[in-house]
């Protein structure tokens, strides 16, 4: 496979109040494309002051996939499952550590896709998860897919999957030439007109995204996988469990909480709950 830098105009934006005066025609959809079952412990860093008290519990969470709707056309944040899991919860994988995902018949990403009549220009990963990328076997090897510099080079087939075989060029975005909007830091203008922001949030993987969309209905924050649950976000714990480096993944998560407070008028959607 061939990365090549993924091509964008740095902004000058300084902070993120000029985004929103000027929201675009975007919208987003979403898709439910199975489950998996979590512990809360992990889901908050158990070792976190804040969350030493927490007790076992094994929550049920959706696995989600966004449909972005742009004039250019359309857009997946993500892919979720494809339907290899309606039949097999490791989606055909072998091994000790593939996770395991539950999906109902007609949840897989390629069924939404096609109940809807969509062509998609692209695909925006915000990490290499299973749980994030199996669904792009199930998708055309010809349109672009985009990550963030770094995140390819901690894919590992034999435990993520074979979900990127076929793919001849992978596009990386490098945020080391991005826009530092504070709080939130390097971020990205993925479609060049304010309306669709990645925003680099590392410790998940080291190079998990999240998005922001600017859409006229209201400015909508994307945590991704930076917050598995809104109790993340509540109790000010970023999730340990699948983390790659779980002090950065806090400061990630405190530099969203800060976003968020100083515009409250941002909805916000987290990684696994609706």
């Amino acid at each position: 496979m061939k990365l090549v830098d993924f091509c964008y105009q740095k902004r000058g934006i300084k902070d993120w109040g000029q985004v929103f005066n000027s929201p675009r025609p975007i919208s987003l959809e979403t898709f439910t494309t199975g489950t998996v079952r979590i512990n809360r412990r992990g889901t908050l860093n158990p070792e976190h002051p804040r969350a030493l008290k927490l007790e076992e519990e094994d929550l049920e969470v959706p696995i989600l996939s966004y449909r972005v709707h742009h004039h250019r056309g359309d857009y997946l944040l993500d892919t979720g499952l494809d339907a290899s899991y309606h039949q097999d919860p490791q989606g055909g994988l072998t091994g000790s550590e593939v996770d395991v995902f539950h999906q109902s018949k007609g949840e897989n990403i390629a069924c939404y896709l096609k109940a809807r009549k969509l062509s998609l220009n692209g695909v925006f990963f915000s990490h290499l998860h299973a749980d994030h990328a199996a669904g792009q076997r199930e998708l055309s090897n010809t349109i672009p897919y985009m990550v963030a510099k770094g995140e390819y080079d901690h894919y590992h087939p034999e435990i993520h999957g074979d979900f990127l075989e076929g793919l001849e060029v992978l596009h990386e975005i490098d945020f080391s030439r991005a826009d530092d909007i504070p709080p939130l830091g390097p971020s990205v203008d993925l479609l060049g007109d304010g309306s669709l922001w990645a925003i680099s949030t590392p410790g998940h993987t080291r190079g998990h995204l999240s998005f922001l969309l600017n859409g006229y209905e209201g400015p909508v924050f994307l945590a991704m996988d930076a917050a598995f649950i809104y109790e993340n976000l509540e109790m000010e714990v970023a999730p340990s469990d699948y983390t790659w480096d779980v002090e950065m993944a806090q400061e990630s998560l405190e530099k969203i909480i800060s976003f968020l407070e100083e515009y409250p008028r941002v909805r916000v959607l987290v990684g696994h709950e609706v």
